[in-house]
């Protein structure tokens, strides 16, 4: 047992089971929260979208298209190679807009959900204790 379990006060174990987590339904029903799903969900599918477009593009144009691939803008460059060297272009892009999107709508966002999360399990452990200390305690006075 540890010193905390023991009530001889110290920091908890890290084996040992922490305070309840938050009420996730209170936190979920927070126009904040909602705001933040649907701006997430919509980023999502626009960088899926225009990943997908851009590989769909590159696939339909060789196909259907292989003289125009094998254009050649400059020596041995043609507009196929260019398209290719185009599509991590095209994903770099699309990753530095994720992280700027994450820093910029996201963070700020779920520091407050967990800032609002935090306050709800502070209210109710400070409920709890307030409860245990005024409830009747019958069972400490047993006869013999």
């Amino acid at each position: 047992m540890s010193r905390h379990s023991m009530g001889l006060g110290g920091p908890p174990s890290p084996y040992e089971a922490g305070p309840e987590p938050a009420d996730r339904s209170s936190v979920s029903r927070q126009p904040a929260y909602q705001s933040l799903r649907r701006s997430h969900r919509r980023f999502g599918v626009r960088a899926t979208a225009v990943a997908v477009g851009g590989f769909l593009l590159y696939v339909l144009l060789s196909s259907f298209a292989p003289a125009l691939m094998n254009t050649s803008v400059s020596g041995h460059l043609t507009i196929g190679l260019a398209l290719g060297l185009g599509q991590f272009v095209l994903m770099s892009v699309i990753v530095w807009r994720y992280l700027v999107h994450m820093r910029t709508r996201v963070t700020p966002v779920v520091r407050g959900l967990r800032g609002l999360a935090r306050h709800h399990e502070t209210t109710g452990r400070e409920r709890a204790a307030f409860e245990a200390r005024t409830a009747p305690r019958d069972e400490e006075f047993r006869s013999w």
